[in-house]
């Protein structure tokens, strides 16, 4: 039987161990970005809290454009809704202008008067007085 001896890995020798030591320091590009990002983290938060103004100021006018439009699409219906009651009150009042247009024919026919004044005792008068039409003079 082979026994397994344990060889010890040291961390220098090959390089991925230069590289782990390198990114554990910090020297690798990576790691220096780390660091420039941290160092200046007080000009990328001003640039983070524009955008974030930015992006709630799209957003509040988006808003506000959608209630724009809510409301002018209400009021348009609602415009509408009036014209529709207007025109069948105007209908109705024109059916009712013609009836009594009917009716009025009715009441001034000569025959419905003649009838109503004989219903009532009337009678044709045989004889109507004219009064001439020439001035009167007055004595003095």
């Amino acid at each position: 039987m082979i026994a397994a001896q344990a060889v010890p890995l040291k961390w220098g020798t090959s390089a991925a161990g230069k590289a782990r030591r390198s990114f554990d320091r910090g020297t690798s590009a990576a790691g220096k970005a780390r660091r420039s990002r941290s160092a200046g983290s007080t000009g990328a938060s001003s640039w983070d809290l524009r955008i974030f103004g930015l992006a709630i100021a799209a957003i509040a006018f988006s808003f506000a454009l959608a209630v724009v439009y809510v409301s002018q699409s209400t009021a348009l219906s609602v415009a509408g809704y009036d014209v529709q009651k207007l025109a069948a009150q105007r209908d109705e009042l024109r059916r009712q202008i013609s009836l009594l247009d009917v009716q009025s024919a009715r009441l001034d026919s000569p025959a419905r008067i003649a009838a109503d004044a004989q219903r009532l005792g009337m009678v044709h008068a045989r004889y109507v007085p004219l009064i001439p039409a020439q001035p009167l003079i007055a004595k003095r």
